[in-house]
């Protein structure tokens, strides 16, 4: 069973947070009521508020988008890979000397 302490479950819940947070703020900045913003996006006032909850993850990313857009807002996702274990790795000797000219090079180089 996952629990808040899961640092999986946590991030679900500050990404939603962030999203519900700039969708209720825009909600009440345009003055659109939930009524109308189903209305606009095709669905129902229960899934509107689902996306308005902060602390409800239970929504479809269709719903999301839709709701997003409606009130001016474009979503992006993006994914970025996480590293795991960080490995020392031996410099092949080919590559040294290249090295050594390198930092000789720039050691050189002017001070900023």
């Amino acid at each position: 069973m996952k629990t808040l302490e899961d640092p999986s479950l946590r991030e679900v819940f500050a990404i939603k947070r962030t999203i519900s947070s700039s969708l209720r703020s825009r909600l009440k900045q345009t003055g659109v009521t939930v009524a109308s913003l189903a209305r606009d996006t095709g669905t129902s006032r229960t899934a509107i508020r689902r996306v308005l909850d902060a602390k409800n993850t239970s929504i479809t990313l269709q719903t999301m988008v839709r709701t997003a857009k409606s009130l001016g807002y474009r979503v992006c996702l993006t994914m970025e890979p996480t590293i795991d274990k960080i490995e020392r790795v031996q410099t092949p000797k080919k590559v040294k000397p290249l090295m050594r000219a390198l930092g000789h090079a720039l050691d050189r180089l002017p001070a900023r």
